[in-house]
């Protein structure tokens, strides 16, 4: 039976590499860069050093390559519908001398696919080499502002948390019903399958309340997210200055 893991790609792999070790708040900012950087770029050459970079990120994590093939997988069917609709609809320059056919449709879809799963990538990095508590501690901490203006941001931590770490729990239990998963197929199947449903449920609700009960106690009874007092290290801010400086002569040549 496959590993949890193996069939769930987008999740948290233990590491010492220097994307474990760099600070959430700044990888989050950095990956709000990227994202954008990907979808104003105007044409494919300028993903070519994102992916790179990509590549050289990934080498640090377990599996990071194999997931990430395993990333474009996932999405092939959405990648070949978008490039699909945009070979066969998009006017401009023909293709082969047909007319129902369009070059200009065929490198636009390219161009909007390598962004899409660019993204989907670098925000499955910062999944791999970020636990949980750290990310939905680094989002709460970005938006700590926003509680001058009343907007409870330490109690949407709290509920980021619980989902975070509530899809795991998820996945456990699937993985552990699935072997009492009968062979049938056709209808008979699907109706025996449905049957495991009331089970799983219930198995999750008993880890639901669990999981609160640990949180609780870790916390203290304090409602919200717990935000340590991490300070930003010389390494976090030249990463962090690399990165950036990365990006803007990317987009200004």
């Amino acid at each position: 039976m496959p590993t949890a893991e193996k069939t769930y790609p987008g999740v948290y792999c233990d590491g010492d590499s220097w994307l474990h070790r760099f600070d959430a708040r700044l990888k989050l900012l950095l990956l709000l860069v990227v994202v954008v950087s990907l979808f104003s770029a105007s044409s494919g050459w300028r993903l070519l050093p994102l992916l790179l970079l990509w590549l050289l990120a990934a080498r640090g994590c377990s599996r990071g390559w194999r997931n990430g093939l395993r990333v474009v997988a996932m999405l092939r069917w959405l990648l070949l519908f978008t490039l699909l609709m945009h070979l066969f609809f998009t006017p401009g320059r023909t293709l082969f001398g047909t007319s129902w056919l369009s070059l200009d449709g065929l490198l636009r879809g390219l161009l909007i696919d390598g962004q899409l799963l660019l993204a989907v990538l670098f925000s499955m990095l910062l999944a791999w080499t970020t636990r949980p508590e750290r990310l939905a501690w680094a989002l709460t901490s970005l938006l700590s502002p926003l509680q001058r203006l009343r907007v409870p941001v330490r109690e949407a931590g709290g509920m980021l948390v619980l989902v975070l770490q509530f899809f795991p729990l998820i996945r456990e239990e699937v993985a552990v019903l699935q072997p009492e998963a009968p062979a049938e197929k056709g209808l008979a199947g699907i109706k025996a399958r449905a049957g495991l449903v009331a089970p799983l449920l219930l198995r999750l609700v008993d880890r639901a309340d669990q999981l609160a009960v640990e949180m609780t106690a870790t916390e203290n009874n304090q409602p919200g997210v717990s935000v340590h007092d991490r300070r930003l290290t010389r390494f976090d801010w030249l990463l962090f200055a690399a990165g950036a400086i990365f990006l803007i002569v990317l987009w200004t040549l």
